[in-house]
Parts: structure tokens; C-alpha cells; sequence
């Protein structure tokens, strides 16, 4: 009789346990389908070894309107995840401001892209290809005006 009944208390803790794996695997699934949706953008950085582009993705929050570009102007500034791609300007290179205007982007540097340090792309060459990146994430973006506090960056030069 003690064997039975020990039998059946095994049974409802093997049911108690299988109904809360069940319950903690609906809970994940549905985290995950309504966590934060996010979006693939490209970014390109120059190669140490070849000169040539190194293409790489990320996925970034979905934003809207000027917070797109901005969240994509400050990961591109970050530089590279691969260790074979050089960062486009100097370790520490900020934008104090970015906001488009019609059809063109207006983005505002800090100083520290004026310095050549780190193994960062020369500095007009990070600028083309900053531009690249804008506007191929950004269609719509015709013009990248580039300033470093408030003076032109191609009068720098």
C-alpha cells in the first residue's frame, strides 16, 4: 500500500514539474517575440591588411525619424567589431550634434578627429567613407556636411 501511494505522489510531482517548465518556456518565448524590435544596418570600415572596405551588420533599435540617424551616426563612431577594420577617425571622436535638414545630414565633431591616433583611417579618407555609410543607410540623404565646432571640416584641411 506505501508503495502506491508513493507512486502517486512521484506522479503529481512529475506533472507539477513538467507544467512549470512549460510555464517558464511560454514565458521566454513570449519575452522574446516582444522584446525590443530592432533593424539590420551595414557598416563599412577599411581594412589594416588590403585598404579595401570590410563590410560588417549590426542590429540597432527600431527608431524613428532623427533618432535613427543619431543612434546611427554614434554606433558607426564607435568603429569596427572585427579587429582587421580600421575605426573611420581617432579613438574618442564624438558628434556633438547630427540633424538632417531636407535632403542633407549636418554632423558636428569633436575635436579629437583631428588627432592621428589609434590605427583610424586618414582623415579624409573616414570621411568619405562616413559619408558612404550615411548614405547608403539613408537613401534619402543626398549631402553630409561635416563640421568640427561649428567651422567646415573641408577648411580644416
Amino acid at each position: 500500500m506505501k508503495i502506491q501511494s508513493l507512486a502517486k505522489k512521484l506522479n503529481v510531482a512529475q506533472k507539477a514539474l513538467a507544467a512549470a517548465l512549460a510555464l517558464a518556456f511560454l514565458f521566454s518565448l513570449t519575452v522574446y517575440f516582444f522584446k525590443t524590435p530592432r533593424i539590420r544596418h551595414v557598416f563599412r570600415f577599411q581594412s589594416v591588411d588590403t585598404g579595401r572596405n570590410n563590410v560588417e551588420w549590426r542590429l540597432l533599435p527600431v527608431k524613428k525619424g532623427q533618432d535613427k540617424i543619431s543612434l546611427y551616426v554614434q554606433e558607426l563612431l564607435l568603429g569596427p567589431k572585427n579587429e582587421r577594420s580600421r575605426p573611420l577617425f581617432s579613438p574618442g571622436t564624438k558628434a556633438n550634434f547630427c540633424f538632417e535638414r531636407g535632403k542633407s545630414l549636418y554632423v558636428d565633431f569633436s575635436p579629437e578627429i583631428l588627432e592621428m591616433s589609434g590605427n583610424a583611417s586618414q582623415i579624409m579618407e573616414g570621411l568619405e567613407l562616413f559619408k558612404m555609410n550615411v548614405k547608403r543607410a539613408f537613401p534619402h540623404l543626398k549631402n553630409v556636411e561635416a563640421y568640427i565646432d561649428g567651422k567646415p571640416l573641408v577648411e580644416e584641411f
